[in-house]
């Protein structure tokens, strides 16, 4: 019996993150695509790290941040809230975290 597409265990570390972080999470399928966006605190959009299927891996993952915006500049200490994105076939699956910069 094949699982369903779902996306667990998410958590990032270090958290609070200075300079770097990194997104882990397990997966029960490979996906088509996975999205992982960055909001800040008011839910404005200020990354997103985009993956391809050939990218990820069954069960364990673990994606780099280095904690710059869309346009390459440091964001600022406080805190964050990202979503992560699966998505295979016309099923979509989602969850939000929340993380910390300190520098």
């Amino acid at each position: 019996m094949q699982s369903r597409l779902n996306i667990l265990d998410v958590y990032n570390y270090p958290n609070p993150a200075v300079d770097k972080t990194y997104f882990t999470f397990r997966l029960t399928q490979i996906p088509n695509y996975m999205k992982i966006k960055i909001y800040t605190i008011a839910g404005r959009l200020i990354k997103v790290i985009n993956l391809l299927s050939s990218q990820l891996h069954y069960n364990f993952n673990k994606i780099y941040w280095n904690t710059t915006d869309e346009d390459g500049n440091l964001v600022a200490n406080g805190v964050y809230l990202y979503k992560v994105i699966i998505s295979k076939g016309n099923i979509e699956k989602d969850i939000m975290g929340k993380l910390a910069i300190v520098k």
